[in-house]
């Protein structure tokens, strides 16, 4: 499953979500893969944005690539992965998925390893599965 499936823009977290107000979460995915795990810093009076800034002009265009240099320019800004801007929503979508026994399955969904998954899940009770109609050991005794 792909994180866009998971999220929306709005669930994202710094630097993202300044920039959710006038790009789309497509383009979002776009800027994260150009400056994926990079630090970057606009320059508010850049002459010449599709020379200076050409990543930023393929992943949104030039028009939104000006409102992104004046939103974030003059700054140092970090791009993180959008797995981790979005960690939070990802766990409360893990822990609400829950139920007591498919820490597999979740691993599996949210691409997260199995013992991630349990660190994730850790403290968490495990639901009841056991249908209220079925015998147990202690009625058979």
């Amino acid at each position: 499953m792909k994180i866009t499936d998971l999220i929306t823009k709005h669930d994202l977290g710094e630097p993202y979500d300044r920039l959710s107000d006038f790009l789309e979460l497509d383009e979002i995915v776009r800027l994260e893969q150009a400056y994926n795990g990079q630090q970057v810093r606009f320059n508010r009076q850049s002459s010449n944005i599709t020379n200076e800034y050409p990543e930023l002009v393929a992943a949104v265009g030039v028009h939104k690539a000006k409102i992104v240099v004046n939103v974030l320019g003059d700054m140092r800004i970090y791009f993180p992965t959008l797995r981790k801007s979005a960690r939070e929503k990802i766990k409360n979508l893990i822990s609400s998925e829950f139920n007591g026994y498919n820490f597999h399955q979740l691993s599996r969904k949210f691409g997260y390893s199995e013992r991630h998954t349990r660190h994730i899940l850790k403290g968490q009770p495990r639901h009841s599965l056991v249908d209220k109609n079925q015998l147990t050991l202690s009625d058979l005794l």
